[in-house]
């Protein structure tokens, strides 16, 4: 039994599209990022907390976009860095880094207790920086941050 003949142009059409896209690939067109990972403590020790680092691009390297990052820690401080996607790294680039972790609010009436001084809360007044190379291997990263007065 013949295909009907609106099949047949619909297939065509399909096989030749297939066709033409087959050298595009499946990959990814995002930029480079590099792994990043490291642990980030509270007067030298754990946190009470999780808490959150974000990665403020100050300048991007050359040929790359301007894009923010951000980590998740745990109370022990580990953390990988991610800019699309957990766990896969950060555009090559020149960071300022700030730092939160705190209470949760719980109402409209509580205020939320931050475990982090005020300046590292601030990615321009931290002082916490952070250069990440074009074409680097794993950057490993330490940072300490001392406890709230």
């Amino acid at each position: 039994m013949p295909l009907p003949r609106t099949f047949r142009r619909l297939a065509s059409a399909v096989t030749s599209l297939a066709v033409c896209m087959a050298p595009l690939g499946c990959g990814s067109s995002r930029p480079e990022t590099v792994p990043v990972r490291g642990q980030i403590t509270l007067a030298g020790g754990d946190w009470p907390a999780a808490g959150l680092i974000v990665f403020t691009p100050v300048e991007p390297a050359k040929g790359f976009p301007r894009r923010a990052g951000r980590a998740f820690f745990d109370p022990h401080g580990w953390f990988t860095a991610m800019t699309y996607e957990e766990g896969d790294g950060l555009m090559p680039g020149t960071y300022h880094v700030a730092v939160h972790c705190g209470e949760a609010i719980r109402d409209m009436e509580s205020v939320g207790r931050s475990y982090v001084p005020a300046k590292y809360q601030n990615p321009a007044q931290s002082g916490l920086k952070l250069r990440v190379p074009a074409g680097a291997g794993p950057i490993e990263v330490d940072y300490n941050i001392p406890p709230s007065n």
